[in-house]
């Protein structure tokens, strides 16, 4: 960790702000804090820098809103590029300033707020034309062709051949409609998101995430345990430690119902065939047929559902047995095995286009999204690196809290081993000595030990109901 003086210790080594009249200049000196947002469920990296300024450059830039922002942050000893945020090329756009206050003589204080360029592009930008080939594809050719990004792209190639009628709506309106309806090619996965990190745009699946090898491990750790010998301090364990932590939710189990995380019902009518079909999803019979995160215990290590399968109801129904939630939705099929699509046709009258099937994708793809939003979630403070982007992996344990049971109980059961990282806070805070700091939101859908099923369904009064009907 040679160069590295302390956890959390960042270079600035390079802050510049391009004027509407092409003058760059130089605002390290000037800069109190910056902050960036990472968020899997954001299209765009966003953040603002706190400056204090003596020259007056708010009236003298001017600054108005379409300045551009050079920024090159790393952490010393971290060599690597990708551990390196570096937006000297691909620039950001300065988009607004706000609350700008006179904080002594001749000086004066504010926010400057600022934006992924390609954000700015896609408001100014419509698609009118009939788009083809795979949902991956499409994605490639707005993120390429539309809105002009020149940054690196993950795009997970997604099953199918789709032709669509983009009706004079913005690249990223396309985006969306294809990440809710695309299928992994492999693994036939529906969970796309679209959302951008220091690294470039991801647009990828659940399960092509899950699978990543974890980054960092965190923990919390008693006082003094980061010296290695008096006044040197561990600098990985201080990185590693967890400052302050906030358990966020273990899910709502009546909005599990409400919105069809536990099961669900599809009626699809096909216009072409004049019939309809009915989809039944049901979680816990389909938990292992989904992608979810992993254990810590290894490649053959299994992972369980976060929901106990014990019976809720005399017969022996689970939580999973009720369709609370029906979707409706319509299609039109070509071929009923093939689900072609017969409103799309090719010069030659042939029929290659896969049509909308929301019996693919629908029912699943709600669970699981929803199970990032409702599921075991924990918010945790941390030293910050520049190697760490939401969409990743770590692992976090969590001790153990109230009287031991057990000897094996060291972690709590549910806030320990493999989560994801959802979204992250960056603040590069100068004013405390160049203090890098993470507030990351970080979740699971699945625990390492199973829970128990032997439980006994709703105690009810063997007395009927009292029936009271006489009130004058």
């Amino acid at each position: 960790m040679a160069g590295l003086q302390k956890a959390g210790d960042f270079k600035i080594d390079s802050a510049k702000i391009i004027t509407s009249a092409g003058i760059e200049i130089d605002i390290s000196a000037s800069i109190i804090i910056i902050t960036f947002f990472e968020d899997t469920g954001m299209m765009a990296l966003s953040g603002n820098i706190l400056m204090f300024d003596t020259v007056n450059l708010a009236s003298i830039g001017p600054l108005i809103g379409q300045e551009y922002l050079k920024l090159k942050i790393s952490t010393p000893s971290f060599k690597d590029e990708s551990a390196i945020i570096d937006f000297t090329e691909n620039v950001f756009l300065i988009h607004s300033l706000q609350s700008r206050e006179k904080v002594g003589n001749r000086a004066q204080g504010y926010l400057l707020n600022f934006i992924s360029s390609e954000v700015v592009k896609n408001q100014r930008t419509k698609v009118s034309q009939t788009l083809k080939g795979s949902y991956s594809e499409i994605v490639k050719n707005m993120l390429v062709n539309y809105v002009d990004s020149k940054k690196a792209l993950y795009i997970e190639p997604t099953s199918g051949n789709k032709k669509i009628i983009s009706p004079n709506v913005r690249p990223f309106d396309v985006i969306t409609m294809a990440m809710k309806e695309a299928i992994s090619k492999q693994g036939k996965d529906p969970t796309y998101l679209f959302f951008e990190t220091f690294k470039g745009y991801h647009f990828r699946s659940l399960a092509s995430m899950y699978v990543q090898t974890p980054i960092f491990e965190f923990t919390t750790r008693v006082p003094g345990s980061f010296y290695v010998r008096p006044g040197v301090i561990d600098i990985m364990k201080d990185l590693q430690n967890v400052i302050d932590y906030e358990i966020v939710s273990n899910s709502d189990i009546v909005v599990n119902y409400r919105t069809g995380v536990f099961a669900s019902k599809l009626i699809i009518h096909d216009i072409f065939n004049k019939e309809y079909t009915t989809h039944t999803y049901n979680y816990l019979d389909n938990f292992n047929k989904e992608s979810h995160i992993k254990s810590t215990g290894g490649r053959d290590a299994k992972n369980h559902p976060v929901y106990s399968a014990t019976p809720v109801e005399k017969g022996g129904k689970r939580v999973s047995d009720f369709p609370a939630r029906t979707f409706v939705s319509s299609t039109s099929l070509k071929d009923t095995n093939l689900y072609t699509d017969s409103t799309h046709t090719t010069s030659l009258n042939t029929y290659p286009y896969a049509a909308f099937n929301p019996h693919q994708w629908l029912q699943r793809r709600t669970s699981q999204l929803i199970q990032l939003e409702q599921g075991i979630i924990i918010n945790i403070l941390v030293l910050g690196n520049t190697m760490l982007n939401s969409g990743d992996v770590v692992i976090l344990n969590i001790p153990y809290t109230g009287t031991k049971t057990k000897e094996k109980e060291k972690h709590d059961r549910f806030f320990k081993g493999l989560f994801f990282v959802k979204r992250i806070r960056h603040d590069f805070d100068i004013s405390a000595g160049n203090k890098h700091t993470m507030h990351m939101t970080l979740v699971k859908d699945s625990v390492e030990d199973r829970l128990s099923d032997s439980g006994i369904p709703e105690p009810k009064s063997k007395k009927g109901p009292l029936l009271y009907e006489e009130f004058y």
